[in-house]
C-alpha cells in the first residue's frame, strides 16, 4: 500500500477500483473513510471484511452533491426532514432516515433505516461525481479504532494486515479528525445518536428545534 496524490489521474484510478468492487480509503470532510459500492453484495462484504466489523453493524451511504434532488430514491423523507436535509446537506453530518426504494434488500436487511451523507469536501465530491452513484462509507480504520487523520495513519493501521484496502487517496483534512454528527429524524423530532464536528447548540440555533441526547440525562 502506498499514498497517492489526489490528483485527476489518480481519481480516476480509485472510480475505476469502485467500479471493480474494489475498496478505497479517501479522506473527506470528517476523517479519512473507506468507500465501495453500493450496489455491489461482495464490495459490501470485502469492506466488512477489511474492516473487521460485525456483519450486523450498519454502515452508512454517500452521494455526490449533485445527487441532493434525488435524497428520497435512497431515504424516505417528510415536510420536517426534507427541510433537515436542505439545511444540513452538504456538510459533516449523517441523517438516519427510514430507507428509500433504491437501497438494496442486501443491505442491511434487518434494519429499516440507513444512515445518509453528502460531503462538502471538494475532493470526495469529485470522487463521488466520477464514480457516477452512491457508495457505501465508514471510518478508515479497523473496527473500536481511532479514526485516522492522516493517510500515514491509515497506513499503519493496515499494514501486515491480510484485508487491506486497494487503493489509498491522500490529501488533508478540511478541519479536526471527527466521524461526522449523527442525527436520527423520527417524525418530527430530531435526536442526536453521535457527537461530532456540528454540537448540539451549533445544530439547535442553525435549525430552530430541539434536539434529544439520549446520552445525557
Amino acid at each position: 500500500m502506498k499514498c497517492l496524490e489526489g490528483n485527476s489521474e489518480n481519481l480516476r484510478k480509485a472510480v475505476s477500483v469502485l467500479k471493480d468492487g474494489g475498496i478505497i480509503a479517501h479522506p473527506a470532510d470528517t476523517c479519512f473513510g473507506l468507500a465501495a459500492d453500493l450496489m455491489n453484495p461482495k464490495a459490501l462484504k470485502k469492506l466488512q471484511d477489511i474492516k473487521g466489523r460485525d456483519r450486523d453493524k450498519p454502515m452508512s451511504i454517500m452521494l455526490p452533491s449533485y445527487m441532493k434532488p434525488k435524497l428520497n430514491e435512497f431515504v424516505q423523507c417528510s415536510e420536517f426532514a426534507d427541510l433537515i436535509c436542505d439545511k444540513l446537506f452538504p456538510g459533516p453530518v449523517t441523517l438516519v432516515l427510514p430507507k428509500g426504494p433504491a437501497i438494496p434488500d442486501y443491505f442491511f436487511p434487518e434494519l429499516d433505516t440507513v444512515g445518509i451523507r453528502i460531503p462538502y469536501d471538494q475532493m470526495t465530491d469529485r470522487l463521488l461525481l466520477g464514480f457516477h452513484g452512491p457508495i457505501i462509507t465508514t471510518s478508515a480504520n479497523l473496527s473500536d479504532e481511532p479514526a485516522c487523520g492522516t493517510c500515514e495513519e491509515v497506513l499503519t493501521s493496515f499494514e501486515d494486515k491480510e484485508n487491506q484496502p486497494d487503493l489509498i487517496l491522500g490529501g488533508a483534512l478540511q478541519g479536526s479528525c471527527l466521524p461526522s454528527t449523527v442525527l436520527k429524524i423520527d417524525d418530527n423530532e430530531l435526536q442526536i445518536l453521535r457527537h461530532g464536528p456540528l454540537s448540539k447548540s451549533y445544530l439547535e440555533a442553525l435549525l430552530g428545534v430541539k434536539i434529544r441526547d439520549p446520552k445525557k440525562r
